[in-house]
């Protein structure tokens, strides 16, 4: 993918815009981070930066920032964004997924993580390496897509995405909600989005994923290539223990910045004068600073702030 985000991202790709919800939603993520980790003016690694996301916006205020993902792609493309951006204290490096963190132990005051953690092979052991690699004291700030918002309906579920050289991909999720874990199978088709639509639209009136097995059988000549992937995504409750048993001093499952800031900006929409970031983060940055730390029920699958 060019843009994990659709090249959407307020200050990354987009000038900010005081008048959209979500450019005020990334400024509560970025001071949530900021602060939840101690993040100003250290030594921060962004595990699973995407875009470049949050590394890039938090860079102004930290000392150094690494992030580090298992695409080189991805590598590639957030070393250009902070290029492009002119930002000289973020470096992005590559790692083999599973495999262990190339830095040595106590090497960063603070690790953000954003649905990046149950992306890996094996999160647990993902989150040892983190512990390692954290030096005592530091603040380890976890964001991730647990499976509890799936209920009722959404366990099975298909995308379908755009690809390069006129391909696209069909993605069945099959959610397992109660065990936390995903399994997927990423179709490869030799025909673009947009011309399996049309098939889809001309054959099939209604597709979900109880029909798929029609789906597939339409189409079946165009298919290249299939792969199966099984994802682990834990519980805010199955974090917060394993936290604990990897030797965390303090574990705290909190409220999240980005929620404040859209509550904020559903109170001030209609006031002109907050349009600007500056007032915009006069108001967010010391709501974020309180939120972050302020207890949330577990059962919420809520950000978890943890301390070595």
């Amino acid at each position: 993918m060019e843009s994990q985000s659709g090249c959407s991202l307020p200050i990354i790709y987009k000038p900010f815009d005081g008048t959209e919800k979500s450019h005020w939603v990334d400024r509560g993520h970025l001071y949530d981070f900021l602060y939840s980790t101690k993040g100003m003016r250290k030594k921060l690694l962004d595990f699973g930066p995407g875009d470049g996301w949050p590394s890039l916006i938090i860079a102004p205020f930290a000392q150094e920032i690494v992030g580090l993902d298992s695409s080189n792609s991805r590598v590639q493309i957030c070393t250009e964004n902070a290029r492009r951006l002119g930002i000289n204290n973020a470096e992005f490096k590559y790692y083999s997924a599973g495999e262990n963190i190339p830095f040595d132990n106590n090497t960063f005051d603070g690790i953000m993580a954003a649905s990046s953690i149950e992306q890996t092979p094996n999160p647990k052991q993902t989150l040892h390496e983190l512990f390692r690699v954290l030096k005592p004291g530091g603040q380890l700030r976890i964001k991730y897509e647990s499976l509890h918002r799936y209920k009722d309906g959404k366990e099975k579920d298909f995308w379908i995405t755009e690809l390069k050289n006129k391909q696209s991909r069909i993605i069945l999720f099959n959610r397992n909600i109660e065990e936390e874990y995903v399994i997927q199978y990423g179709i490869t088709l030799s025909m673009s989005r947009q011309e399996l639509r049309d098939v889809i639209s001309k054959i099939i009136k209604d597709i979900s994923y109880a029909n798929i097995a029609e789906l597939l059988d339409i189409i079946k000549n165009h298919i290249i290539h299939v792969n199966k992937l099984r994802t682990t995504h834990p519980s805010g409750k199955t974090y917060a223990e394993w936290l604990k048993e990897i030797g965390f001093k303090k574990v705290i499952p909190s409220h999240d910045g980005g929620m404040a800031a859209a509550n904020l900006y559903d109170y001030y929409k209609d006031i002109k004068t907050v349009r600007e970031v500056e007032s915009v983060d006069k108001l967010i940055k010391p709501t974020a600073k309180v939120v972050c730390y302020l207890d949330a029920p577990i059962k919420t699958d809520p950000p978890i702030t943890a301390i070595k």
